[in-house]
Formats: C-alpha cells, sequence, structure tokens
C-alpha cells in the first residue's frame, strides 16, 4: 500500500509538473502575430505630386501652361482606391479630379489592371466615366510593355495606347506610347519621354507629345511618389539616421 501511494503521488507531481509547459506552449501562439503583420503589410497608401510644364493626354492640351497634379491611393493586396487631380485650363473649368478603383493582380511577370475612373470638374461637374484593362508584361528587368484600353459606356467611346519602357544604366528610363481613339478615323497620338529617377523617391522627365490632329508638345514634370510603407522601410533600414 505505501509502495502504492509512493508510486501514485510521484505519478501525480510529475503530471503537475508538466503543466506550465503545456500552458507555456499554449499562450506562445505565433500565428495570429504573423497573420497581423501579413495583413499590415497588405495595407497600403501611395500618395505623390506632379509639377508639370504642361497637362497633355491623350494628343491633346488640357493646360495651356504648367500645373500641378496629385494623387492618393489606398490599396489591400490586389484591390485599390484613389483619387487624382490636376489644374486644366478648359473653360470653366480650373479643376479636374479623378476618382477611381479596381485590382491589380500578379501572374509571374505579367500584371493585369482592371478598374474604372470617374471624371468630375469643379464648374461643369459630373463628367463621364471609362472602364479600363491595363496589362503588361515584364520581359527583362529592363524592358517592359503593355497595353491600355478604356470604353465610356455611356458614349460607347473606345481609346487604346501601346507603351514600352526600357531601364537604362545610371536610373534613367525610356518610355512612349502610341494611342488611337477607335470610334474616330485616323486619330493616332503618340509619344516619347526620357526619365530619371532618384532614390526611388523623385523622378524628372522630358516627354515629346505628338499627333495627326493636333500640334506638338515638349513636357518637363517633376514628380515626387512614394507610401506609407515606403517610408516605413526607410526609416527600418536607418535611411534618416535611425540606423547604422
Amino acid at each position: 500500500m505505501n509502495l502504492f501511494r509512493t508510486s501514485a503521488a510521484a505519478f501525480a507531481i510529475a503530471a503537475v509538473s508538466t503543466l506550465p509547459a503545456i500552458a507555456a506552449d499554449a499562450v506562445v501562439y505565433e500565428a495570429p502575430v504573423a497573420l497581423e503583420e501579413e495583413v499590415a503589410s497588405a495595407i497600403d497608401i501611395a500618395f505623390g505630386a506632379t509639377f508639370t510644364s504642361r497637362y497633355v493626354s491623350r494628343g491633346v492640351a488640357n493646360s495651356d501652361g504648367p500645373t500641378l497634379q496629385g494623387y492618393v491611393e489606398a490599396s489591400y493586396d490586389w484591390a485599390y482606391v484613389g483619387v487624382w487631380a490636376s489644374g486644366v485650363d478648359i473653360a470653366p473649368d480650373d479643376i479636374e479630379i479623378d476618382l477611381y478603383a479596381g485590382i491589380r493582380p500578379t501572374f509571374g511577370n505579367l500584371t493585369v489592371d482592371v478598374g474604372y475612373v470617374h471624371y468630375f470638374y469643379d464648374e461643369t461637374g459630373e463628367c463621364c466615366g471609362e472602364a479600363y484593362i491595363k496589362p503588361s508584361y515584364q520581359f527583362t528587368e529592363e524592358f517592359s510593355a503593355g497595353l491600355e484600353l478604356y470604353h465610356d459606356f455611356e458614349f460607347d467611346t473606345t481609346y487604346g495606347v501601346a507603351t514600352a519602357a526600357l531601364v537604362l544604366p545610371y536610373d534613367f528610363t525610356l518610355s512612349g506610347g502610341i494611342g488611337n481613339r477607335f470610334d474616330l478615323d485616323d486619330t493616332v497620338d503618340w509619344n516619347v519621354g526620357l526619365s530619371y529617377t532618384y532614390a526611388d523617391l523623385i523622378t524628372f522627365d522630358v516627354r515629346y507629345h505628338d499627333s495627326n490632329f493636333n500640334r506638338e508638345y515638349f513636357v518637363a514634370s517633376v514628380s515626387l511618389d512614394t507610401s506609407f510603407n515606403s517610408i516605413r522601410e526607410m526609416f527600418a533600414g536607418g535611411q534618416f539616421g535611425g540606423g547604422r
């Protein structure tokens, strides 16, 4: 009987002694933390501003001279929503505001951007909207090309543009595009330009625009583009003097 009691007591003590370890294992569960970090990294807000000598779109000048443009875009993984604005000289309007939303999934080197944009003006108000699809493919680290199609279902108009970009040494990029209004005969516009990006933050661009229905334009611009995640990474990496 004493031997049985001793064995039972020893078993009880051993069982109780394992409880803290089991409890510790139950408390230290990292999946939620990892999930929170994954969700946080998928959420971002990009924003930027551009000062340009002229606002030219689809071969048409929407401003008579220099103007300021800016945007804010919130995204979660593939999905995004944003607002873009620019000064214009389209009487009686002085400001254009574009509201847009869509998805931007990536399949290897292929990115497909699908969404909708609606245009507003400060005086005339709501104008029109377009659905768009913009597939692009990264052929090499230096060369990419894409196609952009925009369709206005209300007015049954379609615009398409083929684009290409070649990354050059010393952070320069040569890019251009050729576009067409499919609902109008013989309307072709094109552009080609050289840009330089400093620290993945500031871009200087010089571009030539021309078409077979309007005058030619030489446009120079400087842009600043970043996001909350990019700023956080810069601080974490000590690029602002916070690290070694």
